[in-house]
């Protein structure tokens, strides 16, 4: 329960970076008896600030919050989001979340605070430990296939649509599974990544030969290995990893990466890859 009690007392919401914020509440006003439903809508807060998202009652009237829904409507940028109680004096942060492009933070009466993956599903966490994690694991899907047949061979670029975000100064573990194919067996590819910056430590491994795989280990930059190897095991059955961790030193987006070791010669990233991610730090 979210309540107004005051013509001091107020519900604001925090962006810690540039974006895109949409806010919408809901409240019942209660004076001398009556009971008065109310709504409001706060679109496109865009900067980093704070935002009154539900204003105080009038005198004499007591507000009641009954849902609160903030959802980050921007494609690529993450946005740390605190839920603040003002009574005109004192300021009580009641939640705080980081927001990926499309989640939403869900405050329902009787229910409490949630955080909704793009998805639409509830994101949990599991805590055991002195040092338990207390973020959610998250996924993203690959929703169509993503070419590289660049005229020059070995040009590495985004498998646009496989991304996670995330946040200046928190560390994250990650898992790209991916799946892929080729023109011809005698192309080759390479995988990696590339992000906002920061520390990063992580290892790739995809196919080779019907044998044997090519396996890059100690990556601390983006877009390592630098060449792409020399065969694919198969034209239409690849996989492959890409995974480690990564410190942002910048709030943005960790993408997946590849190249096609032959000029005009197709490596297909297939819809249905995933990445795998999660704040630890």
């Amino acid at each position: 329960m979210l309540l107004l009690t005051s013509t001091s007392d107020k519900i604001q919401v925090v962006t810690s970076a540039s974006g895109d914020i949409d806010v919408h509440a809901t409240w019942l006003d209660s004076a001398s008896g009556t009971v008065t439903p109310g709504r409001t809508n706060t679109v496109a807060i865009a900067t980093a600030t704070t935002t009154d998202v539900v204003a105080a009652p009038a005198a004499s009237t007591y507000r009641n919050v009954q849902s609160l829904l903030i959802r980050n409507t921007h494609a690529s940028v993450s946005n740390n989001v605190t839920v603040r109680h003002t009574d005109g004096t004192n300021v009580a942060e009641v939640f705080k979340a980081t927001l990926g492009p499309d989640e939403v933070i869900q405050f329902l009466d009787g229910v409490g605070f949630q955080v909704l993956a793009a998805t639409g599903a509830v994101k949990t966490s599991q805590n055991q430990g002195a040092n338990a994690i207390s973020s959610a694991s998250s996924a993203a899907v690959l929703a169509s296939d993503v070419t590289n047949n660049n005229a020059t061979a070995n040009t590495i670029a985004d498998v646009t649509g496989l991304s996670f975000p995330v946040t200046s100064g928190k560390k994250y573990r990650f898992r790209f599974d991916f799946q892929y194919t080729s023109a011809a067996t005698t192309t080759g590819s390479r995988w990696s990544i590339s992000g906002p910056g920061g520390t990063m430590r992580y290892r790739s491994k995809y196919s080779l030969t019907s044998t044997t795989s090519t396996t890059n280990e100690g990556l601390g930059s983006h877009d390592l290995p630098a060449a792409s190897n020399a065969t694919s095991a198969a034209t239409g059955a690849n996989n492959g990893t890409v995974e480690g961790f990564y410190e942002a030193t910048s709030t943005g987006s960790v993408i997946l990466r590849f190249a096609s070791e032959v000029s005009s010669s197709a490596i297909v990233c297939k819809a249905g890859s995933v990445v795998y991610y999660q704040e630890v730090l």
